[in-house]
């Protein structure tokens, strides 16, 4: 049987654990027993280590990076979209500037990136960018609209002085 990893969103995880047997379930055992498959002998499913080593300065896509694409995908998708959403957007608006740590899954098992992305949006909700009203609904405030339509113009007008 070969181990696969699978992304589940926080209301999973929280469910698993209320399920889970302390100091003898692992996700997969827990996931076996509710879904009524045999429990097996040899669990083999891979568990993380408890501690990933805190990555390097400068090691990983700057957080800052994740600003422009995260308003970008939300003012494309009318003022407000789903965070998965956001997330597949800002994969394909940050894929070549994500490092292989970046790719690499944290303790929790989410992958850093991933994790970042969420980081983000938590600041851009404090700088007042985004709303933090609806629980995975991503919104646009009308600065955050500004901040974004500021930040694509510069970057257009620097584009513009480079091949000048």
């Amino acid at each position: 049987m070969t181990a696969q990893w699978i992304e589940v969103d926080g209301d999973v995880i929280d469910a698993i654990k209320a399920a889970a047997e302390p100091f003898v379930d692992n996700p997969n055992r827990v996931l076996r027993r509710l879904l009524g498959l045999p429990a097996i002998d040899h669990d083999r499913t891979a568990s993380l280590p408890s501690s990933i080593p805190r990555a390097p300065r400068g090691s990983l896509c700057p957080l800052a990076e994740f600003d422009v694409p995260i308003l970008s995908a939300i003012s494309e998708a009318g003022g407000s979209a789903p965070r998965g959403a956001v997330q597949d957007s800002v994969s394909r608006a940050l894929k070549d500037r994500l490092s292989d740590l970046d790719m690499k899954p944290l303790a929790s098992g989410r992958i850093r990136w991933m994790a970042r992305v969420d980081q983000a949006r938590n600041l851009l909700v404090k700088r007042g960018l985004l709303e933090s009203a609806t629980p995975g609904l991503w919104t646009l405030t009308e600065a955050g609209a500004e901040y974004l339509d500021r930040r694509l113009k510069s970057r257009a007008a620097a584009e513009r002085s480079e091949v000048a």
